[in-house]
């Protein structure tokens, strides 16, 4: 069953539809990022710090794309966190 769609927007990136979301875990920005068409494709999840900007969901876009993150295969979610300007890989916490 596909998850719900409430409270998630759509991007077109580069002519690719993605979903994404901001959420607050445990005190963190996230960015929730998915690609729009397959079912159970890998996760994006990418840590923001406290001041957030739009910018920031097309560059957590791109650094995944170029870091490994297959958001049309399944598999364990990709994690980033934006430090000092750019986003870094991190380990699942």
């Amino acid at each position: 069953m596909p998850p719900p769609q409430k409270g998630y927007k759509t991007i077109s990136h580069h002519d690719v539809q993605y979903r994404w979301i901001m959420r607050n875990q445990r005190g963190v920005n996230e960015l929730v990022v998915e690609a729009k068409a397959p079912v159970n494709g890998q996760l994006l999840i990418a840590e923001l710090p406290r001041i957030v900007s739009w910018d920031m969901v097309t560059e957590a876009i791109d650094f995944g794309n170029a870091n490994g993150w297959k958001p049309n295969e399944s598999g364990k979610p990709f994690h980033c966190k934006r430090v000092r300007g750019s986003f870094v890989p991190v380990e699942a916490p």
